[in-house]
């Protein structure tokens, strides 16, 4: 296997957090050829050029010599920002098809057969692979519980088939506004249960369907983290920092604007300036990052997944809590359980906790509530984990 280094090695180098040997260069005046992998977010679904324009733009701007290389070919297309009034050409080629998922199942194509098909990395021997897959394998529902082990396999055959010394960067995925009338039937896996005898509310979708992101992310985490230790050329990135707001910085509630894809070409730019200066890459953090949970919950899902006990860098609110040793009185949790500490984390008013509720909600033990606790009293709740660990 090509770029393979021993799990003890990787602890020598520490391969998570500084990159191992040069890093490709454009000062010697050849051009760095930088290929983004996706789905419609990467094609550029209603917005031309998506975050890519950006992408190149400012690694341009820099003084980087960028060739964007693809399955997919376009003239140089230019650009005028709405905000500034700057005009720049970009190179538009790339790889992302938009309703593609990270494998096919069913009416949908996989990225990863596209991949083998067309070929395309072998034909175009690109320095940097971006990778941003999974919004619809969410969107769907499809077996989420496996969607790591999807992008495993294709994360694999990405850095089986790029030239060595060239790396690849798998990002986590943005949040999504389920709601929106443009994108509200393609959440209809998340409107029911699995038996379809209960229909959830659209503040149950939301939040669902948020739970449904984060744990794919820290399944995008897990694989980065997983295959860092035999590979010295894969790195983790989280876009889905950047989108901070899904009211303003998304189209449709699934696919950016341009403010979206501006915030995304700008965290990819200053990513691929620091590898391109042989800047070592931010480590992964192992605590969440602080945001807002946009909606509540009082049911679970279509289908849930297990909650990982690896940190993630997700954004969620995260609340310190202050408990007492005293062992919390045992009860079983109650779908109104999920209901108040939904609302909790969303500073809703009337939401506050009693100690007790504090100590009883805390069930990954760290002495902070956030939405990862929600997941795991979602567990309890449809009994996934048995009632008498929740005591």
């Amino acid at each position: 296997m090509k770029k393979m280094i021993s799990a003890a090695a990787a602890a020598v180098l520490g391969v998570t957090s500084a990159f191992i040997g040069a890093p490709a260069s454009s000062a010697d005046g050849e051009a760095v050829k930088v290929m983004c992998i996706g789905d419609s977010i990467t094609d550029g679904y209603g917005v031309s050029g998506s975050y890519r324009k950006f992408i190149y733009n400012g690694l341009t701007s820099l003084g980087h010599q960028i060739d964007m290389v693809g399955s997919k070919t376009g003239w140089s297309t230019s650009y005028t920002d709405e905000e500034t009034g700057e005009t720049f050409s970009y190179d538009d080629d790339n790889t992302g098809y938009s309703g593609y998922t990270i494998q096919s199942f069913g009416g949908r194509t996989g990225i990863l057969e596209t991949l083998k098909e067309t070929d395309c990395l072998a034909q175009t021997q690109p320095d940097i692979v971006t990778l941003q897959i999974g919004t619809n394998d969410v969107i769907d529902n499809y077996e989420l519980d496996k969607a790591g082990e999807r992008l495993e396999g294709l994360a694999v055959y990405i850095l089986q088939n790029i030239p060595d010394g060239s790396v690849l960067f798998v990002t986590t995925i943005p949040y999504l506004d389920p709601n929106r009338s443009d994108v509200y039937s393609w959440f209809g896996n998340y409107r029911h249960s699995a038996d379809w005898q209960t229909q959830y509310d659209d503040a149950t979708v939301e939040v669902n369907v948020k739970a449904a992101v984060e744990q794919y992310n820290a399944d995008v985490k897990s694989v980065v983290e997983k295959l860092s230790a035999q590979y010295d050329s894969i790195y983790f990135a989280d876009v889905n920092s950047a989108i901070t707001d899904v009211k303003t910085q998304l189209m449709d509630g699934v696919h950016p604007n341009n403010t979206g894809y501006k915030a995304m070409g700008a965290y990819w730019t200053e990513k691929l300036d620091d590898y391109l200066a042989g800047r070592c890459p931010e480590e992964i953090p192992t605590q969440p990052s602080v945001t807002t949970v946009p909606a509540t919950t009082t049911a679970a899902p279509a289908t849930t997944t297990a909650a990982s006990d690896t940190s993630t860098t997700m954004a969620t609110t995260t609340v310190t809590v202050q408990t007492t040793t005293a062992a919390p009185e045992p009860r079983s949790v109650e779908m109104a359980d999920l209901v108040k500490l939904g609302r909790f984390l969303l500073a809703k008013p009337d939401s506050e906790l009693s100690e007790g509720d504090c100590s009883f909600y805390d069930k990954d033990g760290n002495g902070k509530l956030n939405v990862f606790d929600l997941i795991i009293l979602r567990q309890y709740a449809t009994g996934m984990i048995g009632q008498t660990a929740a005591s």
